[in-house]
C-alpha cells in the first residue's frame, strides 16, 4: 500500500493538517536585548521584524489586565501597519508556499528563540536558513 504519492511534495503545513506551524519557543538569554519572550509579541512572517511594546516589558507588578489590553491593541495596530509595508505579492507567495514564515524571517527569528520547527524539517531552503542563522540578534526588536 502506497502511503505518498512521489509527484506531489509535502509541505510544512501538512504537518499540522493546515492548522498553524509548530512553533518551538526557546529561552532567550542575550542580556543586552530589551526583549522579554515570556511576554506577548508579535513578528512578520515576510521580514523577521519582531515588535513588542513596552507595556509587555513593564515590571510584574505593573503589569495588569489594562496594561495586558493597551499592549495587545499596539501589537495589532503594529502588525496591520507593518503588513503594508510588503507587497501583495510578497504575502500571497508567502501562502502559497505553505512555510509558516519566509527563510529570511527565519534567520532574523531564530536568534530570539522563535523556532518554525515544522519549516525547518520540511522545507531544505528553511533549514538552511536557521542553519546558517546567527546566534546573537542581529535585528533590533521593535517597541
Amino acid at each position: 500500500m502506497k502511503l505518498t504519492n512521489p509527484k506531489r511534495s509535502i509541505r510544512p503545513n501538512a504537518l499540522t493538517y493546515g492548522k498553524g506551524a509548530i512553533i518551538l519557543n526557546g529561552p532567550m538569554t542575550v542580556p543586552y536585548v530589551d526583549f522579554r519572550p515570556n511576554r506577548d509579541y508579535t513578528y512578520c512572517r515576510i521580514c523577521g521584524r519582531i515588535f513588542q511594546p513596552w507595556l509587555n516589558r513593564v515590571p510584574d507588578e505593573e503589569y495588569t489586565q489594562e496594561v495586558i489590553l493597551a499592549a495587545e491593541l499596539l501589537r495589532r495596530e503594529w502588525s496591520q501597519t507593518h503588513a503594508k509595508t510588503h507587497s501583495d505579492k510578497q504575502h500571497r507567495d508567502l501562502k502559497l508556499s505553505g512555510r509558516h514564515c519566509t527563510p529570511e524571517a527565519l534567520q532574523a527569528l531564530v536568534p530570539y528563540g522563535i523556532i518554525p520547527v515544522s519549516d525547518l524539517v520540511m522545507d531544505n531552503e528553511s533549514m538552511h536558513a536557521g542553519l546558517e542563522a546567527p546566534r546573537m540578534p542581529e535585528v533590533e526588536v521593535e517597541s
